[in-house]
């Protein structure tokens, strides 16, 4: 997939004739499409004078999102199992050496989460993405949840991603309650908004005190 410079590809042949990455326009949710840009009037003319009548529909904010970046979909049926103890169970509906998973340990994010908020993440899971991205220079990308999907199993988290030097797309399943969650083939996961960044070397310092960190571990 390749739009004004901004190139998507996957390193599983064929995978883009079956499930490829789309255009945010193309995953605006049912109910929105439902949603009425007015409010009827029952009250008389005078009443339609004193209130707003219009619903989100007609927010232009809104509809701009809509038209935001690049959803990248599942790429096949996902089955994950997680129990209160911290067990878990994950299974592709194919077999591929590229495909695997891992659960990472909650005081890496979970356990830092305002109480509030804890109850809708029960666990963060690492997904291997078959999925590229490249932009030219000087532009990243903006990994975005699916926003206004609500989906009640999971969500990705907000993150930016150097994609013009750095093309592996990493988003993280944030699952939102214990048992049994299924994600089919082509459900949208996350949306990535490229943009142009201010010119600095925050990116390339901060990657090489990490490295840095990590060999002294």
């Amino acid at each position: 997939m390749k739009d004004n410079k901004v190139i998507i590809w996957s390193i599983i042949e064929g995978l883009e004739e079956i499930v490829p990455p789309q255009p945010a326009k193309k995953y605006i949710p049912e109910w929105w499409k439902t949603v009425p840009p007015f409010i009827s009037n029952k009250e008389g003319k005078e009443s339609q004078i004193k209130r707003n009548r219009g619903t989100i529909k007609v927010c232009p904010a809104i509809h701009d999102w809509f038209l935001q970046g690049y959803v990248i979909p599942m790429w096949c049926d996902l089955y994950i199992e997680i129990n209160e103890d911290k067990s878990w169970f994950c299974e592709y509906s194919f077999t591929n050496d590229l495909m695997s998973a891992e659960m990472t340990q909650d005081n890496a994010y979970i356990s830092w989460l305002p109480e509030q908020y804890k109850k809708n993440a029960v666990a963060m899971l690492r997904i291997d993405c078959p999925w590229r991205m490249k932009t030219p220079p000087g532009y990243s990308s903006y990994q975005f949840p699916m926003y206004y999907h609500f989906n009640p199993d999971f969500e990705i988290p907000v993150g930016a991603v150097w994609t013009d030097e750095y093309h592996l797309l990493n988003p993280q399943l944030i699952i939102k309650h214990y048992g049994v969650t299924k994600i089919n083939r082509g459900t949208p996961l996350c949306v990535y908004v490229p943009y142009k960044r201010e010119p600095d070397d925050t990116f390339h310092y901060e990657i090489k005190k990490r490295d840095e960190e990590c060999k002294a571990l």
